[in-house]
């Protein structure tokens, strides 16, 4: 007993020593503190905590880690991002470097960047769950449908491709394509209604998966099933769905839609490392881009 005690005790004290730091305000500028001490004085325009401790004083930049020993000097950051899902801080360092950090230190395996199942679980398995399968059989998209409420139910959506249906393909490149969602039962009065929770379908957002990735005379498009209509026109020697953006090549140049936009700009493209791309422009300069299309060129 007298050793779960003394356990307890220690464990009060090392909790205590890793207290998450607070920031305060005085006189207009920010500092940092802990639970005794002041570990910053307040003198910076803008302090963030996320992952690493990011400092602001004027056009100053300063990156910590939580120790407060300094990572990054001002002269060395390009620029920064913090983003979710995953939870991530990237930093793009003067010399064309990327670095990534998440709560657990620097990230090595860059592969974790990419979207991600909440669930390895089958819907199969779960009566919780339904799933639509989408079909092209013969250019023409079949939609089988089944949730826990309903036996399975097949659809042929009269869709035919008189032009553009040449080796049509969804966004994972396949001519199949299952989603999952989550079925939530809600109660109104004796009446139940459907409520449809998480989806698989926000793996691909901001792309739709009514998309089609197709061919004609040799060029590639994409065509959207359900609004019939023409998103990217087929002028394109590659199309390659990166699952939420598409890789676009034409007269080899290449660009990602709709991140960058459909005209292709850059020499060499390579796919997103979280929320930037390693580029090459036609006249060598080299540099990162972000996801919203602005550039970070190499100092």
């Amino acid at each position: 007993m007298k050793h779960i005690i003394f356990l307890l005790i220690f464990l009060v004290n090392f909790l205590g020593a890793q207290e998450f730091l607070a920031k305060f305000e005085e006189n207009g500028k920010f500092g940092l503190k802990d639970q005794t001490n002041i570990l910053l004085p307040a003198i910076y325009d803008r302090i963030t905590t996320d992952i690493l401790i990011v400092t602001h004083k004027g056009d100053e930049t300063t990156i910590y880690d939580q120790k407060l020993s300094i990572l990054y000097k001002d002269q060395e950051i390009l620029t920064y991002r913090y983003s979710e899902n995953p939870d991530i801080l990237q930093i793009i360092l003067n010399n064309g470097t990327l670095v990534t950090y998440t709560r657990d230190g620097l990230l090595s395996n860059t592969l974790q960047l990419s979207p991600q199942k909440e669930s390895d679980k089958s819907y199969k398995e779960d009566k919780n769950n339904g799933y639509q399968i989408y079909t092209i059989e013969k250019n023409k998209i079949r939609e089988k449908s089944f949730n826990i409420f309903v036996d399975p139910e097949d659809d042929l959506l009269n869709i035919k491709y008189p032009s553009y249906g040449q080796e049509p393909k969804f966004l994972n490149n396949k001519k199949s394509l299952e989603i999952e969602y989550t079925l939530r039962r809600k109660s109104t009065s004796n009446e139940k209604i459907i409520d449809y929770g998480d989806s698989e379908e926000r793996l691909f957002s901001p792309l739709k998966i009514s998309y089609i990735i197709s061919k004609l005379k040799n060029k590639y498009g994409v065509w959207d099933f359900k609004e019939q209509k023409e998103i990217i026109p087929f002028h394109y020697k590659k199309i390659i769905p990166y699952q939420n953006y598409l890789y676009l090549e034409k007269d080899g140049l290449s660009t990602f839609y709709p991140n960058i936009g459909t005209d292709p700009r850059y020499k060499k493209l390579e796919p997103y490392i979280g929320a930037f791309a390693r580029f090459e422009t036609p006249d060598g300069k080299k540099g990162w881009v972000d996801r919203k299309g602005k550039e970070y060129f190499d100092q």
